[in-house]
């Protein structure tokens, strides 16, 4: 243990832990955020497609939905990525192939 890290107590459990510990730490929080969202919209999984373009403020940040409302080309739904308003992040919207499975 480096001699000018503090050392554990009580109320400093993890004062020890190195830098990189709490980095890897965090980084497979995020991971499994992030595997839990791909696989909601893998290949294969059913999509559903709406009729008409849920209410601004309900597409959590990063979800996304289809939305079949006959303002895309045929063939193309509408594909809704969902921002956060508190932070000034707007949704994405953009026309994209019908997935398949729909």
């Amino acid at each position: 243990m480096n001699i000018d890290q503090p050392k554990p107590g009580p109320g400093r459990p993890h004062a020890a832990l190195p830098r990189a510990m709490a980095a890897l730490l965090a980084l497979v929080a995020c991971a499994g955020t992030c595997l839990a969202a791909e696989t909601a919209s893998a290949p294969g999984a059913a999509v559903q497609i709406l009729k008409e373009a849920p209410a601004k403020g309900s597409v959590r940040r990063g979800e996304i939905v289809h939305v079949d409302d006959g303002s895309c080309p045929a063939g193309q739904v509408k594909k809704i990525t969902g921002g956060n308003q508190m932070t000034g992040m707007s949704r994405q919207v953009e026309c994209v192939k019908r997935p398949e499975g729909s």
